[in-house]
């Protein structure tokens, strides 16, 4: 009878090297794949928050949900009035389709169907989609009413798109008191990173490299495209670009006022006329 040799020490250890160089090289692949699979459900999401805005407009003479309250006697001051809440649940039933899988803070979003209950008051104060600041508060919000001010073009004029900042670090902890994770300005889109119209508090950059260095943008006319955002963030703002002007952007050509660039995947703020107060 022929006796079976046992494996040695060394023939363990390099099946287990073996084994190990395996998950290595498999794992950025595996990693690759899931943030191919999040980037799609967030790209269905995109074009479902789409349909519903322009269900909305149907609804409502033309318009987008308004984000500002305005003031009354009661409230003599502007107050926020997040747009996705007038969304849920009529125009969209499902709160995870505001929300993207690769959004840290998505379980926000994911609240909303608590947002006015009688015995408790859960703040969606943000979701994973922001809507473009300067179509709905320039003019006094008149840019909102999308059937009478038309830009000149509608398939390259940002409407919603990817929000962040993802990760933020606080300076005390004083910021955290009533604030889960980073301010998004009620998700809207603001074109300078300025002060919030709001609080008059400096906002922390929403551009995020969320989707591979860069983020999903859905314009007015339906064009769902990606642009990188890395080199924007890295870029300073400025108040002209030679690329963004040629392409028809208002805030270049008349108004000159700093913004960030999209213009290298022909996506403007507006292509219009100025709105007046």
């Amino acid at each position: 009878m022929r006796t079976r040799r046992a494996a040695t020490l060394i023939e363990l250890l390099v099946v287990i090297a073996l084994i190990g160089l395996l998950i290595a090289l498999l794992i950025p692949s595996l990693k690759k794949s899931m943030g191919l699979a999040s980037a799609t459900v967030c790209k269905h999401n995109l074009r479902e928050v789409y349909h519903a805005l322009y269900t909305y407009r149907m609804d409502n003479d033309g318009w987008l949900p308004a984000v500002v309250k305005p003031p009354s006697i009661f409230e003599p001051v502007r107050r926020p009035d997040p747009w996705f809440v007038k969304l849920y649940p009529q125009y969209v039933p499902n709160p995870t389709l505001l929300t993207c899988p690769e959004d840290p803070y998505r379980y926000r979003m994911e609240r909303a169907g608590q947002y006015s209950t009688f015995l408790q008051q859960v703040r969606p104060d943000y979701a994973s989609y922001g809507l473009n600041s300067f179509l709905m508060t320039a003019g006094n919000g008149q840019l909102a009413d999308l059937d009478r001010s038309r830009p000149t073009r509608p398939h390259d004029t940002i409407l919603i798109a990817d929000i962040g900042p993802d990760k933020i670090t606080y300076s005390s902890p004083s910021r955290l008191v009533g604030s889960v994770g980073p301010t998004r300005n009620y998700s809207l889109l603001a074109w300078d990173d300025g002060l919030d119209p709001f609080s008059g508090q400096a906002v922390n950059p929403w551009v995020t490299t969320r989707h591979d260095q860069g983020i999903h943008i859905m314009t007015l006319g339906g064009n769902l495209r990606e642009t990188e955002t890395a080199s924007i963030l890295r870029s300073r703002m400025r108040s002209f670009y030679e690329d963004c002007a040629a392409g028809g952007c208002t805030l270049c050509n008349e108004l000159r006022i700093e913004h960030y660039s999209f213009a290298k995947d022909h996506l403007y703020w507006w292509t219009g006329p100025v709105p007046t107060e």
